[in-house]
């Protein structure tokens, strides 16, 4: 009986090590409209790096908004990117964005329907990996905690959680 609950307990602890290995993205927006990574549509997150410029992207899996196709997706533009250590969400990036912001589609499929930008917070690399490392995988996670404005209205969000990506060699270093 004790070998029995021996190894149970070391099947469990295998499962949980295996967990805790492999991070999961799990992001949460909240104000002008509600959603979470729990109302994935489509799974197609992706991050890169580009070597010379030394920046980091990154775009979540679409999440539906509401009760119709509608979704929206958390990107990243990280300039400058240095590894592991914190990033203010403000910085600009290119065409007039924010590193970090928040963009709706009508559907998983449409380009952008229009984008929130960070006007507080920031995103913690807490793990990097291989990054910008050329023929290789690289690793990416942390954490986000923002808050964002609609572009063109009053309308505001608040982006927090983790995220995780993988970086395939094709997409790491170019």
């Amino acid at each position: 009986m004790c070998l029995r609950a021996i190894g149970i307990a070391a099947v469990f602890a295998a499962i949980a090590g295996t967990a805790f290995a492999s991070p999961q993205t799990r992001l949460a927006i909240s104000g002008a409209f509600h959603t979470t990574s729990a109302r994935l549509v489509a799974r197609d997150e992706s991050c890169g790096f580009k070597t010379k410029a030394r920046i980091l992207s990154y775009m979540s899996n679409a999440m539906r908004v509401g009760r119709g196709p509608a979704v929206a997706r958390v990107e990243f533009t990280m300039p400058h990117y240095r590894g592991r250590g914190r990033y203010d969400a403000r910085i600009p990036a290119p065409y007039s964005r924010t590193a970090v912001q928040v963009v709706t589609g009508r559907n998983a499929t449409t380009g952008v329907g229009s984008f929130y930008s960070a006007t507080s917070g920031s995103v913690t690399v807490v793990r990097s990996k291989n990054v910008g490392r050329p023929r290789h995988s690289g690793f990416v996670s942390g954490t986000v905690h923002a808050k964002l404005r609609h572009k063109r209205s009053s309308k505001r969000l608040r982006l927090d959680g983790s995220w995780h990506c993988r970086i395939d060699p094709e997409s790491n270093g170019g």
